[in-house]
C-alpha cells in the first residue's frame, strides 16, 4: 500500500454517523482488513434493510475474512430484532 492509499483511506466512523450505507458497502471491498471489519461492524450497527442486503452479498465474497465480518454483522442485526 502506497502513501496515497493511506491518505484516501475511507473514514468509516464518518460514514456510520451519516448512515452512508452505500459508502460503507464500498468500504467493505477496501484492501485494508481493518477498514473492511469496521465497515461491516458499522453496517451491523445501522441494521436497515439496505445494510442487510449488502451484508448478504458480502457473504459471497472471495475473501473469507470479509464473509466472517459480514456474518458477525448480520448476527448483530438479528439479535437486535429479537
Amino acid at each position: 500500500m502506497g502513501i496515497f492509499d493511506k491518505l484516501s483511506k475511507p473514514n468509516v466512523e464518518k460514514m456510520e454517523a451519516k448512515k452512508d450505507v452505500k459508502g460503507l458497502m464500498k468500504a467493505l471491498t477496501y484492501e485494508d482488513r481493518d477498514v473492511r471489519k469496521a465497515a461491516a461492524h458499522a453496517l451491523g450497527e445501522i441494521g436497515d434493510a439496505q445494510a442487510v442486503e449488502g451484508l448478504k452479498q458480502a457473504l459471497k465474497h472471495k475473501d473469507w475474512d470479509l464473509r466472517w465480518y459480514a456474518a458477525e454483522a448480520l448476527e448483530k442485526i438479528a439479535s437486535k430484532k429479537s
